[in-house]
């Protein structure tokens, strides 16, 4: 869990507080320790100098060593420190704190450090642990005598006072430090209140901002740092709400662009792509990061990526065939670059999807190069006899009716073939308004078959009816269901041998639809052909379909009034075998 700006704050000032306090109190007692030594030393020194004047010459008598003892002992009860007396070769001859009895049980002296240094000809100092005594001393020594030293005289006082006075000091240093770490973190927590306050405040609204409360703005009270940053802020947040807005725009436009856009960078990586794009290509639209062009897996569109980007300059049109999710499609491509200023930065490539325009082209074509042909063959006909008839064949009466029968017979094939074509375009349109209602399938059956029997039994074909009594109405247009039906049997007596022909038209209820089935033991349709004959001017056997009458186009218009209904289409075949088509239109609801 993080901690508070004001706690952290607070918490630094107080430790600044109480650390400078801390260094004020060890650097204090450390200075008074240094003035209590000092004053201690002043004082030996001084009691030091004023004895030694006593001993200017050797007393007489003093080579007993009790009564030098003796003068020690009073000496150093006088001045409250302990006196030594050490002769020249280091042996003392007189202590204080030491009986006569056991002067000569004490070490040589000569190589103590205070006394070395008076015998060198000046005054030694020395603080070190008594042995003899069991404490800490400081002890200071001079030769004595004049003009030829005799002795050195050395005085010792115990540091216990100055130990003593430590331990009061240490006692008040820390009894100090711990009221002013109190109140320095008592400061330190208000000033870092009051300083973190401001900055609080900028802080919730930052929040708030962030949590989609746009209209957050910080009071300016003061022209500090703090000031300037919540200004700072305010602006910042308008840019914000501004950019965003705008982003938004640009959003909802590129999302209402049907064309696909892709915005690549410098490096070719693709930084936003529009939901067409996305959709089309199956590739996620970049906001925060780039994406690589990897990512869209057609490798006609990637290597037209990599041509786009070595460009980088121009306007790049192309149209290309790509595989995308809508499987494979006719793409045209155009490509502008972006400059900034008279460098690359990037690529905008809108793309159009124009399959349905070039389908709709090549159907075009393909619809005329159909009627062209299927007009050529009929009017040369007619072309030729009549040439014929005009240039004498009339007076020829059995060859001229047979010209004319002809003659008679082609324009009805032109008529069939118009009519056909000009349903087909109707129908296609969009414009024919159905006029949908119940309607009996038996009863409509029944009529159709009954208008083809003459045909049927002219070529020995016989036409039999299986629908059941009870079934439910299709909702339908009865003209176009009529059309539907008349196509479906038509086809179905041209392609049956005669004599042994037979055609079998059925109907029953499939859940919410009812099935249509025109069935014939004819010559049957290859499976090759089978996804094709709906098409227009599509014939399995042209020679034999022209011969019988057939325009191409009256499956394409059966498919495309089962459609405008709602309805379904099927046709299975096996060759020599017949042929079966099933219209499924949906019940009519009551």
């Amino acid at each position: 869990m993080k901690a508070k700006l004001s706690f952290r704050l607070g918490l630094v000032f107080g430790l600044i507080i109480f650390f400078s306090l801390a260094f004020s109190y060890v650097y204090q007692g450390r200075q008074l320790r240094k003035v209590l030594f000092q004053n201690v030393r002043t004082s030996l020194l001084h009691d030091l100098r004023l004895t030694a004047g006593m001993l200017e010459s050797r007393p007489p008598g003093w080579a007993d060593p009790a009564i030098t003892d003796q003068w020690t002992g009073r000496v150093g009860k006088m001045l409250d420190v302990r006196v030594t007396l050490v002769d020249l070769g280091g042996k003392v001859i007189g202590d204080s704190y030491v009986p006569a009895a056991k002067l000569d049980k004490l070490e040589n002296h000569r190589n103590r450090e205070e006394v070395k240094a008076a015998l060198s000809g000046g005054i030694g100092e020395a603080q070190r642990f008594s042995v003899s005594v069991r404490e800490n001393m400081l002890y200071m020594a001079m030769p004595v005598g004049k003009p030829v030293p005799w002795a050195v005289l050395r005085l010792a006082k115990p540091l216990h006072d100055i130990a003593a006075v430590e331990a009061q000091i240490d006692k008040g240093i820390e009894g100090g430090l711990y009221w002013a770490l109190l109140i320095s973190l008592t400061a330190g927590a208000l000033s870092a209140m009051f300083l973190s306050r401001p900055l609080v405040r900028i802080a919730s609204a930052a929040d708030r901002f962030l949590h989609g409360e746009t209209e957050v703005k910080i009071p300016v009270k003061h022209d500090d740092e703090i000031g300037r940053l919540a200004r700072a802020f305010n602006y910042l947040s308008e840019e914000i709400v501004r950019l965003t807005r705008k982003e938004e725009w640009l959003r909802e436009v590129l999302s209402s662009i049907r064309e696909a856009i892709i915005v690549t960078n410098a490096s070719g990586e693709i930084v936003l792509a529009n939901p067409a794009a996305s959709r089309l290509f199956m590739i996620e639209a970049a906001r925060k990061r780039s994406i690589p062009v990897t990512n869209i897996e057609d490798a006609a569109m990637r290597e037209l990526f990599e041509r786009v980007q070595k460009r980088q300059s121009g306007i790049y049109n192309e149209e290309l065939t790509a595989m995308t999710s809508k499987g494979k499609r006719t793409l045209k491509v155009t490509a502008v670059p972006v400059m900034r200023g008279s460098l690359f930065d990037g690529t905008v490539l809108v793309i159009n999807d124009v399959t349905r325009l070039r389908n709709l082209e090549r159907t075009r074509r393909d619809f005329v190069s159909s009627v062209s042909h299927e007009l050529r063959t009929p009017l040369a006909s007619i072309k030729g006899y009549t040439e014929t008839l005009l240039e004498g064949a009339m007076n020829d009466p059995e060859n001229a009716t047979a010209f004319l029968n002809i003659i008679h017979q082609e324009a009805e094939q032109l008529t069939a073939l118009v009519n056909d074509v000009l349903d087909l375009s109707r129908i296609e349109s969009g414009k024919i308004v159905y006029s949908f209602e119940p309607v009996d399938v038996k009863p409509q059956l029944e009529k159709t078959a009954a208008l083809f029997e003459p045909a049927a039994a002219r070529k020995g074909v016989r036409i039999e009816l299986n629908a059941p009594e009870g079934l439910p109405a299709v909702l339908a247009d009865r003209s176009y269901f009529d059309i539907v039906v008349r196509n479906l049997i038509d086809n179905a007596i041209k392609y049956v041998d005669a004599e042994s022909g037979r055609v079998r038209v059925s109907a029953y209820a499939t859940g919410d639809s009812v099935s249509i089935e025109v069935a014939d033991n004819g010559i049957g349709i290859p499976q090759a052909d089978l996804d094709r004959i709906f098409e227009r001017f599509y014939r399995v056997d042209k020679a034999r379909s022209r011969e019988l009458g057939g325009t191409g186009l009256g499956l394409s218009i059966v498919k495309h009034i089962v459609l405008a209904h709602k309805g379904k289409v099927e046709v299975r075949s096996r060759i020599n075998r017949g042929t079966t088509f099933t219209v499924m239109l949906p019940v009519a609801k009551a």
